[in-house]
C-alpha cells in the first residue's frame, strides 16, 4: 500500500532538507576506501522479499550485489515533549549494472512523508518494515533516494529509546541497533556488509548533549533549539551507528591525542568515580594500540551510560552505550570495579575487531563477540591493576559456556543464521563464552606471538571491510605456519562439549604409564585436539603441592603421556592444570578421595577453584546428592581464605539448598533446619568479616538474598532500621531495596507499610521499579491478579524494562499455587507474542514466566511443548527446551535426596 504524506509538519521537513543540502551539496563522493565504478556483478533473475520484522541472509545477499559505496546523510529533529521524532535521510549509492530486482529500503513502523529519486517524487510501497521502490523507478549508477519520514520513539530499550527521568521529567534518548534495529532510526540498508559513511545534522533543545559516532564540526542556535553538524564519518556498519541525546552529565579526558567523555543522566552524576571509568580506557587503549600495532582509528571516545539499557554494553563506534548498572549507588567491591573494567575493554577491543573489521553476515557474530571478550580479559589481566582476571573468567564466562555447552540448546560456534531474528538469540553462553574460551586456548596452541601477529595481520589486511570466519582462520595460519583446517571444524563447526580422564599406574612409588582418554556426548561424538597442562600433586607436610606440570598435546581416544613415566605416583591428578583448555574433566577415584580429604590443603588457588567447580558440577549433574555436597561445603568454607573461591563455594552451596529447598516444598524431606544451619553460617561469616573488606560486601549480599526464615527476617528488619550494623558496611539505598523486597516476599513485619515508607524516599527510576517488584513479589492472590494484568495488557503503556520487573516478581518457585489459575493464561499468551513482532517481549516473557515445577508431571508437560512449539520463533522454542532439561535435572537430582 502506497502512503501519502501525512502530519508532519512540512516546515519541519524541508528545514531537515535543508540542512541536508548544506551537508551533502548535490552529490556525494565516495569515500577513498571503496570503487567508484559501478558494479557489475551478476544478479539473481528476481527476488521478492518476504514481508517479515526480521531480515533474510538470502535477500541481503542479493542487495549486497545490488547496491555498493553507499553514504548517508541525515537530518534529525528531536525534542524533549514529543513522543515522535523526525528525519530525513538522503541515501547515495551506486546501482548494478544489469539491476533486475526491485530496491528495498529497511525502515520498521514508521510513516513516511515522500520519497525521492535522484530529485524527483516516485512511487513506493511502504509494508511496515521496509520500503520498495520499483525497479523501473531506478536509473543505473550513482543514486540519490531521499527519504522524509517520523516514527515514534522505542520504549524497550532497542532502536531509538525514549527515557523520561521521574526524579526530575528530563528525556534522555539512545540508541541501541545490534543486530537489526538501526532501521528503527532512519531509513537505510540494515545489513553489516553494506558498510557506509554517515554525516548529519541533528535539531535539538538547546539544553541537551548531542552524541554521535563523530565530534561536531559546529552547533548553532536557532531559538530554543541548537542544530548539532557531525562531519562524516569513516566507512563502518549501521548497526555500530550512534545518536544519543539529553541533558546528560559531561566529564572528560584524554589518552594521548584522543579525547575522552563520559556520559551520564543528571540524577545519577553525583555517584559517579571517574577514575573507575578513565583508568581502565586509559590502560586499554595503551594496551590494544599496542597489541594489535593499528591506532585506533575513530578520533574520539565516548563513553555514555544509557537508562533501561538491555545489554550490559554496546559498541557503537566512538560512542559506546553501558548499563546503568555499572554505576553504584553504594560503595563498589574490587569485583565490581573489575567487571567494568572488563566490559570496557570489552567494547573497546570491538573498535577493532567488529568495527574496524566486520563479519560479513551474522553467522560471524560468535567472533566478534568471542574475540572481545577474551581480549579484553587479556587486556584486564596483562595490563590493569586487577588480579585474578584468569579465575573470574574462569568461574564466570568459562562456566556459562560449559552450561550452554553441556545443554540441550548447544550449537557450534559458528552456525548459519538465515535471518536476523535468529541472530538474536545467538547471543548466548557459546557465542560469547565457549568462542573466547576456544580463542584462549590458540595461544597454547599456536604460540603466544604467533596468534598475536595472526590477530595483527588481519586487521591491517581487512581494515574497513567485511570478512568472514576463512579470513581470520588463515591469518593466523600463515602466521604460525601450521595448517588450521581440521581445527576449524572440530572446534567452530562441531558442537559439544569433551570430557578427559587420566589412567595411570605406579610402581614402587613410581608412574610406571599416564594416558589420556577423551570422550564424547553420543549426539555429539567429535573428539578434538587440543594442548593442555597435566598437573600431578602431592600431599607432604599438611599441603598438596604441585609437583609437576606436564604440558601435552591430546587428541583422539586415548593420548599417552610420556613425560610422567618415572615421575613419583601423585596423591592427585588434574588433566588441565592451569585451565589451558575447554574441557570437562572426571576425576579418577584417587584424586577424587584426595580431593575429599584435602582440599583446603591445596595450594594452589585456580586448583581449588576448579575441584571446587567439579563438586558443583555433579551436582547438577545429579552425580552427587546436594545434601551431601552442603555438609561438605559447610564443613571446608570456612577454611578457605581466597576470595574467588569463597563465592565459588558459597554460590555453588545457595544452589545445591535450591534442590532442598525444593523438596521440602514438595514434601519428600524437610531440610529446614539445614536450610537454617546455612542462614546462621552466612550470618556468622558476615559479622566475622573484616570491616569494609570484598568479603563482607559479598557475605551481607549472600546473607541478604538468602535470609527466609523468622530469625533472620527479623535480622533484616533490624538492619533496615538502623537497630543492626556492621562495622564498615553502609546499607545504601540499593542494599535498603533488597531488604524491603526479601520482607514482602515472605510478608514478614509490618511490610506493606515498610514499602510505601521506602517508596517516598526513593522516587529514582530504580526506586520505582524495585518498588513495583517488591509489591508484585508479595504472595497474595489480589497482587497478583493486578499485575499479572498489567504483563498481559500493559494499561499503563509501561516501557519493557519495568515490564521485566513485573514478570520477575510475579511467580517465584515456592509460590506455584498462586500461578497455577494463570497457567492457560500464560501458555495461551505465548502463541499470540509468537505471532507478533515484538521479539524482546516475546524472550522475556517466555524466560520469565513459562510454569514449570521440580516433578516428572511438570517434565510430561514440558515434553509435550517442546513438541508443540517446535514450529515456533526459537525465543520460545529455545527457552522451553531449556526449562526442560533443567525440571528434568532437578527431578534426577531429587532422586539421590
Amino acid at each position: 500500500m502506497k502512503l501519502k504524506k501525512t502530519r508532519l509538519n512540512q516546515a519541519m521537513t524541508a528545514a531537515l532538507a535543508a540542512s541536508l543540502v548544506l551537508l551533502s551539496a548535490c552529490e556525494k563522493s565516495v569515500d577513498n576506501s571503496t570503487t567508484k565504478t559501478v558494479k557489475e556483478a551478476p544478479q539473481a533473475s528476481s527476488m521478492i522479499r518476504q514481508q517479515s520484522e526480521s531480515l533474510h541472509e538470502d535477500y541481503a545477499k542479493l542487495r549486497a550485489e545490488q547496491v555498493s559505496n553507499v553514504n548517508y546523510d541525515l537530518a534529525f529533529n528531536l525534542d524533549n515533549k514529543s513522543e515522535s521524532f523526525s528525519g530525513v535521510t538522503q541515501i547515495h549509492f551506486d546501482l548494478s549494472k544489469d539491476n533486475q530486482n526491485d530496491l528495498t529500503i529497511d525502515f520498521d513502523e514508521g510513516t513516511i512523508i515522500s520519497v525521492q529519486v535522484n530529485g524527483q517524487n516516485v512511487e513506493f510501497d511502504y509494508q511496515k518494515w521496509f520500503i520498495t521502490i520499483p525497479k523501473n523507478q531506478l536509473a543505473q549508477g550513482r543514486q540519490t533516494v531521499t527519504i522524509a519520514y517520523e516514527r515514534p520513539y522505542s520504549t524497550d530499550g532497542s532502536g531509538f529509546h525514549r527515557f523520561v527521568d521521574p526524579e526530575n521529567g528530563e528525556v534522555y534518548l539512545y540508541t541501541d541497533f545490534q543486530p537489526y534495529d538501526a532501521n528503527r532510526l532512519f531509513p537505510h540498508f540494515d545489513q553489516p556488509d553494506l558498510k557506509a559513511t554517515y554525516a548529519s545534522t541533528v535539531t535539538a533543545p538547546k539544553h541537551w548533549q548531542i552524541i554521535s559516532s563523530t565530534l561536531e564540526s559546529k552547533k548553532e542556535q536557532k531559538g530554543d533549539f541548537l542544530v548539532w553538524h557531525f562531519p562524516e564519518s569513516a566507512k563502518f556498519s549501521s548497526y555500530i551507528f550512534a545518536l544519543h541525546a539529553g541533558p546528560y552529565a559531561v566529564w572528560e579526558d584524554k589518552f594521548e591525542d584522543i579525547p575522552l567523555r563520559l556520559f551520564v543522566r543528571q540524577s545519577l552524576a553525583q555517584y559517579v568515580n571517574t577514575e573507575e571509568w578513565f583508568v581502565p580506557t586509559k590502560q586499554s587503549f595503551k594496551f590494544f594500540n599496542e597489541y594489535f600495532d593499528v591506532r585506533y582509528p575513530f578520533g574520539k571516545y565516548d563513553q555514555v551510560v544509557a537508562p533501561d539499557f538491555n545489554a550490559g554494553a554496546m559498541e557503537n563506534v566512538a560512542a559506546v552505550t553501558f548499563n546503568e548498572n555499572y554505576i553504584s549507588r553504594g560503595e563498589k567491591s574490587t569485583l565490581s570495579k573489575m567487571s567494568l573494567a572488563n566490559v570496557i575493554a570489552h567494547e573497546m577491543a570491538h573498535m577493532w575487531f567488529g568495527n574496524l573489521v566486520t563479519m560479513r553476515w551474522w553467522n560471524g557474530l560468535w567472533l566478534n563477540e568471542s574475540f572481545a571478550t577474551y581480549m579484553a580479559n587479556l587486556e584486564v589481566a596483562e595490563a590493569s591493576d586487577f588480579e585474578n582476571t584468569w579465575d573470574v573468567f574462569y568461574s564466570g564466562t568459562k562456566q556459562w559456556a560449559y552450561r550452554s555447552d553441556d545443554s540441550v540448546n548447544t550449537h557450534a560456534i559458528e552456525l548459519p543464521v538465515e535471518t536476523t531474528g535468529d541472530a538474536l538469540t545467538n547471543f548466548d553462553g557459546i557465542t560469547y563464552g565457549k568462542g573466547a574460551s576456544v580463542l584462549k586456548q590458540l595461544p597454547y596452541y599456536l604460540g603466544e606471538e604467533n596468534f598475536r601477529v595472526g590477530v595483527s595481520n588481519y586487521l591491517k589486511k581487512f581494515s574497513y571491510k567485511n570478512t568472514e570466519l576463512n579470513d581470520f582462520i588463515g591469518e593466523l595460519g600463515k602466521a604460525a605456519g601450521k595448517d588450521m583446517s581440521q581445527w576449524t571444524q572440530d572446534w567452530l563447526y562441531h558442537a559439544g562439549l569433551n570430557t578427559i580422564k587420566v589412567s595411570y599406574q605406579c610402581e614402587a612409588g613410581k608412574i610406571s604409564e599416564m594416558k589420556i582418554l577423551q570422550s564424547a556426548p553420543a549426539d555429539y561424538p567429535t573428539l578434538r585436539e587440543q594442548r593442555v597442562q597435566v598437573g600431578l600433586y602431592n600431599f607432604n607436610d599438611e599441603a598438596m603441592t604441585l609437583s609437576s606440570a606436564i604440558p601435552v598435546m591430546y587428541n583422539g581416544e586415548s593420548t599417552q603421556v610420556t613425560d610422567a613415566v618415572g615421575q613419583q605416583c601423585p596423591d592427585l591428578v588434574y588433566p588441565n592444570e592451569g585451565d589451558w583448555g575447554f574441557v570437562k574433566v572426571d576425576l579418577d577415584e584417587k584424586s577424587l578421595q584426595s580431593v575429599e580429604k584435602h582440599i583446603n590443603a591445596v595450594e594452589s588457588v585456580t586448583m581449588r577453584l576448579m575441584l571446587w567447580q567439579s563438586l558443583a558440577d555433579s551436582v547438577r549433574d545429579a552425580n552427587l546428592a546436594a545434601d551431601k555436597f552442603v555438609h561438605f561445603a559447610i564443613a571446608n568454607l570456612e577454611g578457605e581464605q581466597d576470595y574467588n573461591v569463597i563465592r565459588k563455594i558459597s554460590s555453588s552451596l545457595s544452589s545445591a539448598m535450591g534442590y532442598l529447598s525444593t523438596a521440602t516444598r514438595l514434601g519428600k524431606k524437610d531440610y529446614s533446619a539445614l536450610y537454617q544451619d546455612v542462614e546462621n553460617l552466612y550470618l556468622r561469616l558476615l559479622e566475622n568479616a573484616p570491616a569494609g573488606s570484598d568479603l563482607q560486601k559479598m557475605w551481607y549480599g549472600r546473607y541478604a538474598s538468602f535470609s527466609k526464615s523468622d530469625v533472620h527476617l527479623k535480622n533484616l528488619l533490624a538492619i533496615l532500621q538502623g537497630e543492626k550494623s556492621f562495622e564498615g558496611l553502609t546499607i545504601d539505598q540499593d542494599k535498603r531495596w533488597g531488604i524491603v523486597g526479601q520482607l514482602n516476599r515472605y510478608q514478614y513485619g509490618n511490610y506493606a507499610a515498610l514499602l510505601t515508607a521506602e517508596k517516598a524516599k526513593d522516587n529514582s527510576d530504580t526506586g520505582v521499579k524495585n518498588a513495583i517488584y517488591a509489591e508484585v513479589v508479595r504472595p497474595e492472590a489480589e497482587v497478583k491478579a493486578k499485575w499479572f494484568d498489567v504483563v498481559i495488557n500493559n494499561p499503563d503503556k509501561l516501557k519493557l524494562s519495568t515490564l521485566r520487573y513485573i514478570m520477575w516478581g510475579l511467580f517465584p518457585a515456592e509460590q506455584s499455587a498462586l500461578e497455577a489459575p494463570y497457567k492457560d493464561r500464560i501458555l495461551a499468551q505465548i502463541p499470540k507474542l509468537n505471532a507478533g513482532d515484538d521479539l524482546s517481549l516475546l524472550d522475556s516473557f517466555t524466560g520469565s514466566m513459562l510454569p514449570s515445577q521440580c516433578t516428572a508431571e511438570s517434565e510430561a508437560e514440558l515434553a509435550k511443548l517442546v513438541e508443540e512449539y517446535k514450529d515456533m520463533k526459537p525465543q520460545v522454542l529455545k527457552t522451553v527446551k531449556a526449562r526442560h532439561q533443567g525440571v528434568q535435572r532437578c527431578v534426577k537430582a531429587l532422586k539421590l535426596l
